[in-house]
């Protein structure tokens, strides 16, 4: 049975959610500028062997926006929040882009009791400032002016700038047909919010929590305009976890979930049997 709804963070904001299916739960998060849309080709396959939770961060899709918390460690109690809400134990975490980075606030604030089985980091970077030759982000080695542009494209030329963005989320940086969707969800986030967003993410740096992380955790990745090396990005992130594993998509770009969606529902499905030894 399927569940939908809205629920009120501590601080006010209000967040849409949904649960299909039920076993082990599952939460899927996604990353910026997007909303729990974007995993339309996983939770009809994955909610036949989990408990599918997904969830729009605030700011994002039909969750409320107002002008706080656009930080992660606050997206990350958002998660936590919701994860005591619905009771859920023994979570298989997983979080893509945005998200990713937003999962590893979420382990360095409550991994006392996370309420974890594992985690699962989607064609993202932990630290996007990051001057390692292993990062693979466009603003990489503390590119201040490569933001400053980012934003005035955002707020000045939304529509080109988003165009941009939305083709190098695919393979072969070509949206296919059908997937207009795409640009009606990434036109929720207001830019202010999206700019206040972008702008605590790259600054974040998480390499530092890799190496903490206990349980087992698979980093899927894709290269495409987004992350030209991104294969090579999550082989470094997972080789830094103790129990870490890098599963590389060839198929796919950014959206590796969607492109190469059987790969991907198949990857969840064997990595929770991981989970459970």
């Amino acid at each position: 049975m399927a569940t939908k709804g809205f629920f009120r963070t501590s601080d006010e904001a209000v967040i849409y959610y949904e649960v299909e299916g039920e076993g082990q739960p599952l939460v899927l998060v996604h990353g910026w500028s997007c909303s729990s849309k974007f995993f339309q080709r996983n939770v009809p396959v994955l909610k036949k062997h989990f408990k599918v939770v997904t969830l729009d961060l605030r700011g994002h899709g039909q969750s409320s926006k107002g002008l706080q918390g656009y930080v992660l460690s606050r997206l990350a109690k958002d998660i936590r929040e919701l994860i005591l809400e619905l009771k859920l134990e023994n979570v298989i975490l997983m979080g893509w882009s945005l998200g990713g980075p937003t999962l590893l606030s979420y382990w360095q604030q409550f991994k006392a009791d996370s309420k974890l089985a594992g985690l699962g980091l989607i064609d993202m970077t932990a630290f996007p400032f990051s001057d390692g030759e292993w990062n693979s982000h466009s603003l990489r080695n503390h590119n201040v002016e490569g933001f400053n542009v980012m934003v005035n494209n955002l707020v000045n030329h939304r529509e080109a700038f988003l165009n941009a963005f939305i083709n190098g989320m695919f393979y072969k940086a070509t949206q296919p047909a059908g997937t207009e969707w795409v640009n009606e969800e990434c036109l929720k986030l207001p830019p202010y919010i999206g700019i206040a967003l972008y702008s605590d993410y790259i600054y974040s740096d998480f390499t530092n929590v890799l190496p903490t992380i206990t349980i087992p955790t698979v980093v899927l990745s894709a290269n495409s305009k987004i992350f030209v090396e991104s294969i090579k990005q999550g082989q470094y992130m997972a080789a830094q976890i103790p129990d870490g594993e890098c599963v590389p998509f060839h198929q796919s770009g950014h959206m590796l979930f969607y492109e190469e969606a059987d790969k991907f529902n198949n990857t969840v499905i064997e990595f929770a049997k991981k989970c459970q030894k």
